[in-house]
């Protein structure tokens, strides 16, 4: 429809796409549920990587620490990073488009940018905790990150949500 739109749209794909990347990291800890926010935005990748991360089982020695199907804790933090790395590529794409929009107004791109500002941060302390993890009791370290992360994937889409209640809402000049 509109540079609007998309962006819109973009910040909702990138908070699915955060929220996935929350969910194998849950599931690297042991978290039974992915996506507590919204069950409807895990997809079958997502079940299917928390199904192999949820059977972490600890080595003799931190490098032993693994999972079923020998995936090692450098595979997990590998697979998380990669995550991080597209999920911080297409925030920083969505941020970019929403400051070119015309259709927003100031208010409203105060907004949107402060959400995923946040949103960045919570990327970045979750990056730096999984690659500092040597142990399954650090990954488990990386839980209250995670929830923060899915509070701020809420609000982004609370606000877009009101965002685009506003635009749809005729109004009146007398």
């Amino acid at each position: 429809m509109n540079v609007t739109r998309k962006s819109l749209i973009a910040g909702v794909t990138v908070a699915g796409l955060l929220v996935g990347g929350a969910g194998v990291a849950a599931a690297a800890t042991g978290s039974t549920s992915p996506s507590t926010s919204n069950p409807s935005t895990s997809n079958p990748s997502t079940s299917d990587a928390s199904a192999l991360l949820a059977s972490v089982s600890s080595g003799g020695s931190t490098g032993g620490v693994s999972v079923a199907g020998g995936r090692s804790l450098s595979a997990i933090q590998a697979r998380v990073d990669a995550r991080v790395a597209k999920a911080t590529g297409t925030l920083t794409t969505a941020q970019t488009k929403v400051d070119a929009s015309t259709k927003l107004t100031g208010a409203q791109k105060t907004t949107i940018d402060g959400d995923i500002a946040t949103m960045l941060t919570d990327l970045s302390t979750i990056k730096s905790d999984v690659d500092g993890a040597t142990t399954i009791a650090d990954l488990k370290s990386v839980r209250p990150a995670i929830k923060t992360l899915r509070r701020d994937v809420k609000q982004l889409r609370g606000d877009v949500k009101t965002i685009r209640q506003g635009a749809r809402t005729p109004s009146s000049t007398t």
